[in-house]
């Protein structure tokens, strides 16, 4: 009987795990999201300004985020509901947007201004909505980068084409105009489930 020693058995089992972690976070890299997880109410995170939600659901009392000095919020309560959806800006684009099903789970909750536009109904354009059912999620988003049996989490990062962009403006000649360089885009899908439905849903995106 050959008898491999137990020093080899433990190598070969660390180097799989060690490949594995590595085929996991190749993955995960340049994922995209499609873009109607990033719409709701007709905006479009990531490209949207304080005015554009101010226009959309009435004026609102602006705050920073205590964790992230960089970061301004805004939320909206419902007139009907205990729902809560709460936006996020930096450097005057908004960069994500959180839906909670109970109000008072956000601590500013008394910031937030009233609007007959938020309500358990509000979804994202993908369909992606208060009290769904995590495989309902799976079915939009896919399978999670993380699991567990309260969160989903999802994380993509993926690069966006520059566009061309004019260096004269008064220039007709099509040589004065340049690319812009290539962007990294990264979005952090964060979704938290009781009783197997949805009650938080965090959506967050970065260019860098």
């Amino acid at each position: 009987m050959i008898k491999t020693p137990i020093n080899s058995i433990l190598f070969c089992w660390m180097s799989a795990c060690l490949l594995i972690g590595f085929v996991e976070t190749a993955h995960c890299a340049d994922k995209t999201l499609d873009e109607s997880n990033f719409r709701i109410l007709g905006l479009f995170i990531g490209n949207c300004a304080p005015q554009d939600i101010y226009s959309k659901l009435g004026p609102g009392i602006s705050f920073k985020d205590e964790a992230r000095p960089d970061v301004t919020q805004v939320c909206y309560v419902s007139d009907k509901d205990e729902t809560l959806i709460l936006f996020a800006f930096e450097y005057f684009q908004c960069s994500g947007f959180r839906l909670l099903s109970q109000k008072k789970k956000f601590y500013k909750w008394h910031f937030c201004e009233k609007s007959p536009l938020v309500s358990g109904h509000l979804a994202t354009e993908s369909g992606i909505n208060l009290g769904m059912r995590r495989s309902r999620m799976k079915a939009i988003l896919g399978a999670p980068q993380g699991e567990s049996d309260e969160n989903l989490t999802y994380v993509y990062e993926w690069k966006q084409k520059g566009n061309p962009s004019e260096t004269k403006r008064d220039s007709p000649d099509s040589r004065d105009a340049k690319i812009a360089p290539d962007r990294t885009v990264k979005a952090t899908i964060r979704a938290e489930f009781s009783d197997a439905k949805l009650i938080s849903f965090d959506l967050s995106k970065s260019m860098q």
